[in-house]
């Protein structure tokens, strides 16, 4: 059994690499001195004191400010800080730099490959006073950007290995169900059942703060009306929520080939049947878990309409609380109806 990484220190164990995000240091450039200063000291005691800062490279469009930094020694590191005070927030953001640090800190002792090395972790915010982490920087287009030169081969091999990085991280068990940050502070939940509720009444919550229109009082009954089929989980296995999205796998643009994914930040202790790749699986994905289909009972399928009801409403809310993307926000209503409609006859 896993035991949940205690990382919320100073700074972490890890002997960190090449992957950054911080915030812009072109929106501070005043201070850029002292940051390249304090980048220099960290950098110097992850690899050597032989080693310096040769270039920082803003990544802008993120909700986390990010920066690609590459070293004296040609490797690259990505910086990733915490968003800016002003930033709106849903409740889960609110810790998601720590729950991918707890997730790439506990990967990184099983030595998956595709999953970014963590270096630093601190969460004390000395580098602009911000919370940030160092980590492997992994090369790559997302799946969403090369699908279109993809051919069926190229996509049978990405989402069988898909299926065998879900395998593996789910073989992380924990002895209670929630996000990362509660069952390392020993608040996780003895039942899934009971976890699943508090994190789905967790993005209603944030939906009704900023007004959002939707069938508050249906979602509701439904979640109270079919939940009981959590039950049925009594293993805490870790599952990155997201994970399978074209936009979170990276892929080599020249072998074609599964190069890592973009974020752990929707990592928690669940049901690994919640990873998003399950949603609609290929073959491919399921040959590469190891097993042959998903949905095979009905209490599996109302699982699945449970965990597509979360998603659904998780992207219509976060629409409310970024630049506004109609057709996004339209096709999850869409789709939201489409899965209240399946819960409601069963």
């Amino acid at each position: 059994m896993s035991k949940p990484v205690s990382i919320i220190a100073d700074s972490l164990p890890f002997k960190p690499e090449r992957y950054i995000m911080s915030p812009s240091f072109s929106n501070h450039y005043s201070r850029g001195v002292e940051v390249s200063e304090k980048l220099c000291t960290i950098v110097q005691r992850i690899f050597t004191s032989a080693v310096h800062v040769s270039n920082i490279s803003p990544l802008d469009g993120h909700l986390h400010p990010l920066c690609l930094i590459s070293l004296s020694n040609g490797a690259h590191v990505l910086l990733k800080c915490s968003p800016t005070p002003m930033t709106p927030l849903l409740r889960r953001e609110q810790f998601i730099l720590d729950t991918e640090a707890r997730a790439l800190a506990l990967l990184k002792e099983s030595g998956i490959p595709d999953i970014p090395q963590i270096f630093y972790y601190n969460s004390r915010g000395n580098l602009r006073d911000s919370a940030f982490l160092m980590r492997h920087y992994v090369t790559g287009a997302t799946l969403h950007e090369m699908k279109p030169r993809l051919t069926p081969q190229n996509r049978k091999d990405i989402d069988r290995r898909l299926g065998v990085l879900a395998q593996k991280i789910g073989q992380h068990v924990s002895d209670s169900f929630g996000t990362l940050e509660q069952v390392a502070s020993g608040a996780g939940r003895r039942s899934w059942r009971e976890a699943f509720v508090i994190l789905f009444e967790s993005i209603l919550r944030d939906s009704e703060d900023v007004f959002v229109n939707l069938p508050y009082a249906e979602i509701r009954h439904q979640l109270s009306r079919l939940s009981p089929a959590l039950e049925e989980i009594t293993s805490p296995q870790l599952v990155v929520i997201d994970f399978g999205h074209p936009t979170q796998v990276l892929v080599d643009p020249e072998s074609k080939q599964l190069s890592g994914v973009v974020d752990l930040g929707k990592t928690l202790w669940g049901d690994i049947y919640m990873a998003e790749m399950f949603e609609e699986p290929s073959s491919s994905m399921l040959d590469g878990f190891g097993r042959s289909r998903i949905v095979g009972s009905e209490m599996e399928r109302i699982r699945q309409l449970l965990y597509a009801c979360y998603r659904s409403v998780e992207r219509v809310t976060v629409q409310y609380y970024r630049n506004r993307d109609m057709i996004a926000e339209n096709d999850a209503r869409r789709r939201l109806t489409t899965i209240l409609n399946k819960m409601a006859a069963i």
